[in-house]
């Protein structure tokens, strides 16, 4: 007893054990008046126990910006204990102007947390579910189309700054709006008898599907038809390769993509997503999340993505791959390389300009960064900045450049060789950009010779679009 007595009172207090939680983002679109709100609710404390009063409330990405019959896209992040399993959930919707309550209805019963390791940052991402809905491809575009098609509409929606996805234009205001969101390309996936049904009205396309690239010359666009059939998974499989590889040229070149179809549900969708999949290497889920939250009414075809993926990676694969290695290299060798500039004057921030561009050491051929600034020579070569070079195919260049937040200035890179000048061209004609930040250090992405924008640029942007 006495041996007992000993033992407890020396016992160590022990901390009550408490479960780690993270973020698990629930998400749908809904057809839901503007006005309601969703939630979701389920049966664990965080989910409110099945009480619609603690149930959690979602967010709606476009709000009043929505069509008539456009669906919304509705998400809420909910940290839950880590080992927590056996969740099960629905999703609800507040109907506007005391309504009511309608509890979504689906065929399996209630919905299952499922974690398979798919995320974004730190966010663990469900799949993107239709409230109360396994509607067909062709319903839930009806549900949609019909009513941008009667009221003569064109429904547009952005994903990321070089990236719409929109429905067919039916004037030729509708091309000026485009035109006037700085999109510079247009990818039309509508069939032939799409283009004569579903047209630009007024310039002869009913009997001509090539009317319309008359009207986009004009204005200085280009026009990429890529005939694909509708409501066609195969039609669908057989597209994606070129259209993915076609879409990381233009973007690359600075364009500024508008992908179409009829209703911009399927065909244009697809496209995106075969993209950010094969190019960027986004997962099926990031993809979803990104493509969903931006444009609702999409339909996902995973299967002809799945079965489309040998015939891109057999044929372009293997640039993308190269590509994307040789990215990471340049972007360690531009980090490890140490700084030209000894002291920083007041006022101006340091900024690292890099390029991949391979140069011959012993002819005297160099690079320099020539912009819209005394530093940068004010587009005047001879006074241009010299880059170092760091290997035959890699350059860098360190500056001090007054650059408060705001303030833009203009730049290009420029090869030269004895006398000879070889500007950067790109197809849209501009120029590189660079922003001021105020004093912060500026590292930008390392560039390609000639190409205006780098895929990394591309999948920042889409990542940001899930996790702002």
């Amino acid at each position: 007893p006495c041996r007992a007595a000993h033992f407890q009172q020396h016992l160590p207090t022990l901390a009550p054990f408490v479960f780690s939680k993270m973020p698990v983002r629930f998400s749908c679109t809904s057809f839901a008046p503007v006005g309601s709100r969703l939630a979701v609710i389920g049966n664990c404390p965080e989910l409110g126990d099945w009480s619609l009063e603690r149930a959690k409330m979602m967010e709606a990405r476009l709000g009043q910006g929505r069509l008539q019959s456009e669906p919304d896209f509705h998400w809420v992040d909910v940290e839950l204990p880590q080992a927590q399993q056996g969740v099960e959930y629905k999703f609800v919707e507040f109907c506007g102007g005391g309504g009511g309550v309608k509890w979504e209805e689906t065929a399996g019963g209630n919905r299952h947390v499922v974690l398979d390791g798919e995320r974004a940052g730190e966010v663990q991402l469900l799949p993107v579910e239709k409230f109360g809905t396994n509607a067909t491809e062709s319903d839930h575009t009806a549900s949609f189309y019909s009513g941008v098609k009667q009221r003569g509409e064109i429904s547009v929606r952005r994903v990321t700054s070089q990236i719409f996805i929109g429905s067919c234009p039916r004037s030729t205001q509708h091309i000026d709006y485009l035109r006037s969101l700085g999109i510079t390309a247009i990818a039309n996936f509508q069939s032939e008898d799409d283009c004569k049904r579903n047209c630009v009205a007024g310039i002869g396309m009913e009997e001509n599907a090539q009317a319309v690239r008359g009207e986009y010359d004009r204005r200085g666009m280009q026009y990429i038809w890529m005939p694909t059939a509708d409501m066609c998974s195969e039609g669908r499989t057989q597209m994606l390769p070129r259209a993915s590889h076609t879409f990381a040229e233009l973007l690359r070149a600075g364009h500024v993509i508008y992908s179409h179809c009829n209703a911009g549900v399927g065909r244009s969708v697809s496209a995106v997503c075969g993209y950010l999949t094969f190019v960027l290497g986004l997962t099926d889920r990031q993809m979803q999340h990104a493509v969903a939250s931006s444009r609702p009414a999409a339909f996902f075809d995973f299967e002809a993505l799945r079965r489309a993926r040998p015939s891109f990676d057999g044929t372009f694969g293997k640039d993308v791959g190269t590509r994307a290695h040789i990215d990471d290299e340049f972007c360690k060798r531009r980090d490890a390389t140490a700084t030209t500039l000894s002291k920083t004057p007041p006022g101006t921030s340091r900024v690292r300009f890099s390029v991949a561009y391979a140069t011959q050491q012993d002819d005297g051929s160099r690079v320099v960064v020539v912009g819209s600034c005394p530093e940068l020579g004010s587009w005047d070569v001879r006074m241009a900045l010299v880059m170092e070079s760091c290997g035959p195919d890699f350059q860098v260049a360190d500056v001090a450049l007054p650059m408060p937040t705001g303030h833009k200035i203009d730049y290009k890179f420029v090869a030269l060789s004895g006398d000879s000048e070889r500007w950067e061209e790109f197809s849209i004609g501009c120029n590189r950009h660079l922003e001021g930040k105020g004093d912060e250090l500026v590292i930008l992405p390392v560039a390609r010779f000639g190409q205006l924008y780098g895929d990394q640029k591309q999948r920042e942007e889409a990542m940001a679009v899930i996790v702002p």
